[in-house]
């Protein structure tokens, strides 16, 4: 094996661990997470890892909070940070119960050193009362360093008001094309160790939503 690409099958090996490395359960004294599952098996398919994974959460509800104060504050949020480029949107329709909002924009994240852009379409879905599903599916990426791989990424989230709790499920689904220097026995395992630690920290970044800063 040439010199050049054991250094670069050390890099991207050693980024996959360190990364992997730092997932936990999320539990305290606010929250409960049930440790995700496999709603489609991580395979790999002509150089393209697939996979969707699933998970719930509860989480004690606030008197501050609601499913109508997080329904605003998510757009509040899309229409006021710096992170987020608005392309279109919001359009704002009604279908029974729910209050639908549709925006087109772009996510622009730096994760461990890579910068991250995805364009998706994005739509929030309430009742403002007892239900709020969020919907997110990316159109376009543009990324640098290990991130440069992701192809498509997409979230289902569903948050219902129980009596005395949210209940948060959560869905992702992704796909990640392997690199040409990337042995495909290793690079599965790893890339369904990433996709865990990925979903657990989207996990916890929702639930901080549901807590009043």
């Amino acid at each position: 094996m040439r010199p050049i690409l054991k250094i670069r099958l050390l890099i991207l090996f050693s980024l996959i661990f360190t990364v992997s490395s730092v997932a936990s359960p999320l539990e305290t004294d606010l929250w409960k997470c049930e440790e995700p599952a496999w709603s489609q098996e991580p395979a790999l398919t002509e150089g393209v890892f697939t996979a969707t994974i699933t998970g719930t959460c509860w989480v004690n509800i606030q008197k501050e909070a609601g499913i109508r104060w997080l329904f605003e504050r998510l757009q509040k949020e899309y229409q006021r940070s710096e992170k987020y480029e608005i392309h279109q949107g919001p359009f704002i329709s009604q279908e029974g119960p729910f209050v639908i909002v549709n925006y087109d924009l772009t996510d622009k994240v730096n994760e461990e050193g890579s910068d991250l852009a995805i364009r998706q379409n994005v739509q929030l879905k309430s009742d403002e009362k007892k239900e709020l599903i969020y919907l997110t599916s990316s159109k376009e990426i543009q990324a640098t360093g290990t991130a440069a791989y992701l192809r498509s990424v997409s979230f289902e989230t569903e948050v219902r008001a129980m009596s005395n709790a949210y209940r948060v499920n959560l869905q992702n689904r992704v796909e990640i094309e392997k690199p040409w220097f990337a042995l495909s026995f290793l690079f599965k395992p790893m890339s369904a160790s990433i996709t865990q630690d990925k979903f657990k920290k989207a996990q916890e970044k929702l639930i901080h939503y549901l807590l009043p800063s």
